[in-house]
């Protein structure tokens, strides 16, 4: 009986600890699933970044080229020479038509000065004195012909003409010393005005793309790719360089359609990154994409029976990175693993 009673107390000691570890797994085993059930995790992700195409608008030869791949660069930052020269030859001719424009619609506008109209006056008289003379002389010739003076025909013809070249030259003076009398026509004036702001915009053209003989970085970042080398001829809209743009990274997240209603802009997320093993970086969702990846996808996911083949659809996430630490740079194509707590 007595060993019968010890027996009882045992079993009875190893069932309730059996109760307690049992107790104990059950309780681990909710926190882990509730916890489990209010985090998001994924290795679908990776770093991206807007990359800046930086292209020539010019056709010319490339003299000198000033940065290589994987650079820094500063926004305005000199990255490549354009030979210049022929572009400062087209430049130096507009600026030459722009003065020769200007000038003649100012004076279009300021009208004839006195001294031209006097200049003009005498050259009419003289050529109404010229005419005069001419009348006379032929007035004269053709009454010895009428006498039968012997006057050849080739003396004739010669006073004729030079009576008629009188008469022609007078009418134009005339009409010139009314046209300054009177001032240009409106007509014209508009018309020197639009010759002047023609010019002026071609000006302004030419230096601007003078300017563009110095090819510039547009944004702060890095040079991902250089597409070209000193003495190189390149054409208008050439890509030369591709950078990456440094004030415009994130953490590219592909959320499952299960779960992309629990996300939300301002959460939290914990990411680790394959290239910094061991480090945990924080960052913010921002943005969440309006649709799937899916949808902009080549290849539909409807079958030929016209019915759409089911399969998890995932969206795009958004999440901002941290500044970088010390040693840490925040490359694109970068792939880690991503935890959301929701």
């Amino acid at each position: 009986m007595h060993i019968l009673r010890r027996m009882s107390k045992h079993l009875k000691a190893i069932s309730l600890g059996s109760m307690a570890l049992a107790a104990v797994g059950a309780i681990g085993w909710g926190v882990w699933h509730f916890r489990e059930s209010r985090t998001m995790k994924t290795d679908d992700c990776r770093v991206e970044a807007s990359i800046v195409s930086v292209g020539s608008k010019l056709a010319e030869r490339v003299t000198s080229v000033d940065v290589e791949e994987g650079e820094t660069v500063r926004r305005g930052q000199t990255l490549a020479h354009l030979d210049g020269r022929t572009m400062q030859a087209r430049l130096m001719a507009a600026r030459s038509r722009v003065k020769l424009m200007q000038a003649r619609h100012d004076e279009m506008l300021a009208g004839f000065r006195p001294q031209e109209i006097e200049s003009q006056r005498a050259r009419t008289a003289q050529a109404s004195a010229s005419l005069e003379h001419a009348r006379r002389d032929y007035e004269r010739i053709e009454k010895l012909v009428r006498e039968q003076a012997g006057i050849s025909s080739a003396d004739r013809d010669a006073v004729r003409a030079t009576y008629l070249a009188a008469q022609a030259l007078e009418k134009a003076e005339q009409e010139n010393l009314a046209l300054k009398l009177e001032g240009y026509r409106e007509e014209e004036k508009r018309s020197a005005q639009a010759q002047l702001e023609a010019a002026r915009a071609e000006l302004e053209e030419l230096e601007v793309l003078c300017g563009e003989c110095v090819v510039k970085s547009p944004v702060d970042g890095v040079v991902a790719r250089k597409l070209v080398n000193g003495g190189e001829m390149v054409s208008s809209g050439q890509k030369l360089f591709s950078i990456v743009d440094g004030g415009d990274v994130w953490l590219n997240v592909r959320v499952e359609e299960t779960k992309i209603g629990r996300i939300r802009q301002g959460q939290d997320v914990q990411f680790t990154l394959d290239g910094y093993d061991g480090r945990v970086f924080h960052g913010t969702v921002y943005e969440i994409g309006a649709a799937t990846y899916a949808t902009f996808s080549l290849i539909s996911t409807e079958n030929v029976s016209g019915y759409f083949t089911k399969v998890m659809q995932r969206f795009p996430v958004k999440v901002s990175l941290p500044k970088p630490e010390d040693g840490v740079v925040f490359r694109p194509g970068m792939q880690g693993k991503v935890s959301i707590d929701f």
